[in-house]
């Protein structure tokens, strides 16, 4: 694999055979349930300490991997302990619940519960976009359920995972709990999904694989976070100097690619005209290029092909009647940050998800018609809406068909204790801690039948 801003080769990776990936499953199921809560914990626990310490070399890594800055890098390993932490006591606060059947008739002196036990192997496969938070997001909820994993991560940036995988073995995980396998998805990443023994899949990235992913994996239950064309609205009494800050930056970390990235900005007729000239200024002083340099912002795309795609998307909606104001060009995989004002609906961008470094600016007249625009496409992740009328805020957190809307904040806003997923092709399933580990078990019922009273 490349650094993506270099180009320099910085590692080299064994692709295993169907051979291989049958042996890991194996192992793993053989696993499974075998870790007590306590020990998952301190397990957890103990490798967040160790990603701490190795700080410095797993901000190397993350740069030279993703072309991601080192404040990105840095934001994401300390989301990665957080996650870890929220796993350990998750861990250690599983159990199930007491079921009241005394209501069903001749159960008047049973007494049932349930208790939560593994799925069995989850199969976690991940994205470049965020190769450690995503990573822990997946391993560290099922590994606290006390599950057995078997990882796949990004084939363009797998060291991070790497780097997480070393930390929970030399934490003391069973090495049999958590295999890692690389490889393209077509191969490695399909054989694994079809597979009988692996009973939960994990999965960030394209819609197109997603469906791929439900067509072949049987009876195993799915997690999947999909594709996204996330809007933020700015209602008419919107604070743009909290608001524009926080689109320049959500529009344009990491390059754009980010899966609730601000891709439209939906704009109050009212302030249409400063918020779009604010944000333009804005937008036009990040500085990017090399992620290296200080002060850099926004680096390159996971590769030229990506950019070549997001130009081509800009270049599409230009010549429906958007107009570029700052950016857009290109030079290999670097990409100027744009933005665009006006996004007509048939331009490809306002249906599409870009995963690059531009926002495009659409103008509103009222609430249904702000409605209207942000659900005119496939997707439903996450919204943004800055507003401080609460009775318009409640109505678009009843009309905006997302998993969830992130009130005076961006649509990228994602705290990692939250419940966080998507509707519509933008998948099934959430993410968060608690939600994960409850939803990578299954709830055991147990009834304990006493003899009646008169036989005692």
């Amino acid at each position: 694999m490349l650094d993506k801003y270099t180009g320099d080769r910085i590692a080299e990776l064994d692709v295993p055979g169907p051979d291989q990936v049958d042996a890991a499953i194996a192992s793993a199921t053989r696993a499974v349930n075998q870790l007590p809560h306590q020990e998952r914990a301190v397990v957890l626990r103990r490798a967040a300490r160790l990603l701490d310490e190795w700080r410095d070399t797993v901000v190397t890594q993350y740069v030279a991997e993703t072309g991601f800055t080192p404040a990105d890098a840095t934001t994401e390993l300390d989301r990665t302990l957080l996650i870890l932490e929220l796993s350990a006591q998750e861990a250690l606060r599983l159990t199930g619940e007491m079921v009241p059947v005394q209501a069903a008739a001749g159960h008047e002196d049973s007494l049932c519960f349930t208790l939560r036990v593994p799925v069995g192997v989850v199969a976690a496969i991940t994205p470049f976009n965020a190769p450690l938070s995503t990573v822990a997001h997946k391993i560290a909820p099922a590994l606290a359920a006390g599950n057995a994993v078997v990882l796949k991560p990004a084939e363009q940036a797998p060291l991070s995972a790497i780097t997480l995988v070393q930390a929970l073995l030399e934490a003391g995980l069973p090495e049999q709990h958590l295999h890692l396998l690389h490889g393209p998805g077509e191969t490695v990443g399909d054989h694994l999904v079809r597979h009988p023994d692996v009973r939960y899949i994990t999965f960030t990235g394209s819609t197109e694989v997603g469906r791929h992913i439900r067509a072949v994996s049987g009876l195993a239950r799915t997690h999947l976070e999909l594709g996204s064309n996330s809007p933020t609205l700015l209602w008419r009494d919107a604070d743009l100097d909290h608001a524009l800050p926080l689109v320049a930056s959500a529009g344009y970390r990491k390059a754009g690619q980010v899966c609730t990235s601000v891709q439209r900005l939906l704009v109050h007729e009212t302030i249409a005209d400063e918020a779009l000239a604010r944000l333009t200024a804005l937008v036009r002083d990040i500085p990017y290029g090399d992620p290296r340099a200080p002060g850099t912002r926004v680096g390159p795309l996971i590769g030229a092909t990506a950019a070549e795609r997001a130009e081509r998307l800009l270049k599409d909606a230009v010549g429906y009647g958007s107009r570029l104001l700052t950016g857009g060009t290109r030079e290999g995989a670097l990409m100027a940050p744009a933005v665009l004002a006006g996004l007509p609906e048939g331009a490809r961008l306002a249906s599409e998800e870009a995963f690059a470094p531009l926002v495009a600016v659409d103008v509103f007249g009222s609430l249904d018609e702000a409605v209207r625009k942000a659900n005119a496409t496939r997707y439903g992740l996450q919204a943004g809406v800055f507003c401080q009328d609460l009775d318009v805020a409640f109505a678009f957190t009843r009309l905006l068909e997302t998993g969830g809307v992130m009130i005076n904040d961006t649509s990228s806003c994602h705290p990692d204790p939250m419940p966080y997923g998507g509707v519509k092709d933008s998948g099934q399933g959430v993410e968060g801690p608690r939600y994960a580990v409850l939803d990578m078990t299954d709830a055991r019922a147990v009834l304990l039948r006493h003899r009646p009273r008169h036989f005692l």
